[in-house]
């Protein structure tokens, strides 16, 4: 038998992480029209976005509305399906869209911007969640709900930085990615399973160390020493120097640009001509730095980079599928602790990502 009522958080202030409230009973949301489904929430799991929002640093073009429930990415198991649903089935394990409506276009558009998740509209940290088949995806086979609950923004991101733009990404190319977090790892991952080479960077050897730990069931038994290679930029300070030279002396295909202040400059300085730097967290610029400048006489691609649309999610599903690629998942919180799981994340000592039980 169906709850009547469920559990939820809302964001009730965004002056910081207490600004999330536990509500116990709240009416379960019905199925709103016959295309709707219901998802039973099992996991979720926390993004940079998430920890902007409740601190009031979330620079999207909308506003967030009073007592919205919080977090973008969750996975679950579906409920209910209304008359008209033909594309999933009670029990299937989902993921919901991020943003909502974004299905074909390459680029986020703002209409859909304003159907983010858990900051434009309500998002799913909630026991239940409903919305229309269309926006909602298998998750691989393979995955179980924890696994799941990583795909909406971090693997699809890491996707679109990779192969939803010009150029893509292809086999025997470097991958330069910025710190040890949710989408750098995700894009690691998934350019080692497409036969790249992957450098990371971090200020903790210890963190790479647990890296390189966790990365090479990706790689060929006979692929060369450095298809896995490491920067501590708390040593080596010019780290867009040092990748060159890991590179044979030439710049990297791809940055994963989401390390923000100070990092951009350097980040273009590490690419090749024609290569793609990849820009999906959000940065404030010294005011010292001319990255015009930069840009201009590195001949390189810079753009921002926003998560994958629904149709490239589907592919990146079944990439994940057959390659054999799964989270690195850092630590899981229970539902009840979701602040602590904030907490967590903002210190920042997390390898990969942080997620929930509900």
């Amino acid at each position: 038998m169906t709850l009547q009522t469920m559990k939820r958080y809302i964001i009730s202030h965004r002056e910081g992480i207490d600004g999330l409230k536990l509500q116990t009973d709240v009416p379960v949301p019905e199925l709103r029209s016959p295309t709707d489904i219901r998802i039973n929430i099992k996991y979720l799991s926390l993004n940079a976005r998430d920890l902007q929002i409740v601190n009031n640093d979330y620079p999207a073009p909308h506003d967030v509305p009073q007592d919205c429930v919080p977090v973008s990415d969750g996975c679950g198991v579906v409920e209910a399906v209304g008359s008209e649903v033909t594309l999933f089935k009670v029990g299937d394990k989902v993921a919901p869209v991020f943003p909502q409506g974004h299905h074909y276009e390459e680029d986020l558009a703002l209409r859909s911007l304003k159907r983010g998740l858990g900051g434009a509209i309500d998002g799913v940290a909630a026991e239940y969640f409903v919305c229309d088949q269309e926006e909602a995806v298998h998750i691989p086979s393979n995955f179980d709900c924890l696994q799941g609950s990583t795909l909406p923004v971090g693997f699809t991101t890491a996707w679109s930085s990779l192969y939803s733009h010009h150029p893509a990404l292809q086999a025997g190319q470097t991958v330069l990615c910025l710190g040890t977090g949710g989408v750098s790892l995700c894009a690691a991952q998934i350019a080692l399973s497409a036969g790249a080479r992957v450098i990371l960077t971090s200020s903790s050897q210890s963190k790479l160390d647990k890296v390189t730990e966790l990365l090479p069931d990706l790689v060929p038994d006979s692929a060369p020493n450095n298809a896995i290679q490491t920067i501590d930029y708390s040593k080596i300070e010019a780290w867009d120097v040092e990748a060159r030279r890991l590179n044979g002396g030439r710049g990297v295909d791809f940055v994963i640009e989401i390390a923000g202040r100070a990092t951009l400059a350097r980040s273009i300085r590490s690419t090749k001509q024609g290569g793609l730097v990849a820009i999906s967290g959000y940065m404030t610029l010294p005011r010292s730095t001319d990255i015009a400048k930069v840009i201009l006489y590195s001949a390189a691609n810079v753009r921002g980079v926003f998560v994958c649309n629904r149709e490239d999610f589907k592919t990146a599903v079944s990439a994940l599928e057959l390659g054999g690629v799964k989270p690195i998942i850092d630590k899981v919180f229970k539902f009840d602790d979701l602040k602590d799981a904030y907490r967590y994340m903002e210190e920042g000592r997390h390898i990969g990502k942080v997620c929930i039980e509900l």
